[in-house]
């Protein structure tokens, strides 16, 4: 879990649903995940600063959920999630699926701070 912790965010394809409310209805894709946030693709539209909720299936069968604030938006494309501070339990729940994930090979590399993914 080390790695996941010195790595800010990882490339992923991970399905989550995501809104403005807790019920979540609309469908994307996180292609970046990292402790502090991730990126959704999708075409829905949001606002800059608007609060979303969003929720990952996670492979001991239940939801893995998030909330946020978008940082920015891109019409078409999706927008960025950083993650308001989360509970220590979501903490460590958020660290075991991005290692689940790195170990099973489905982690492109990393992507630091200050870096844009290359997609």
């Amino acid at each position: 879990m080390d790695n996941v912790k010195t790595q800010s965010r990882f490339l992923v394809d991970l399905p989550c649903a995501f809104g403005a409310t807790l019920a979540t209805p609309r469908n994307g894709t996180i292609t970046s995940i990292g402790l502090k946030g991730c990126f959704v693709k999708t075409k829905a539209m949001v606002a800059q600063e608007q609060a979303i909720f969003a929720r990952v299936w996670t492979s001991d069968d239940r939801w893995l959920r998030l909330s946020g604030k978008v940082k920015y938006y891109m019409e078409r494309v999706g927008f960025s999630l950083i993650f308001n501070e989360l509970a220590e339990g979501d903490v460590n729940d958020l660290a075991a699926l991005i290692e689940e994930l790195r170990r099973q090979n489905q982690l492109a590399p990393p992507v630091y701070e200050g870096e844009e993914a290359k997609v």
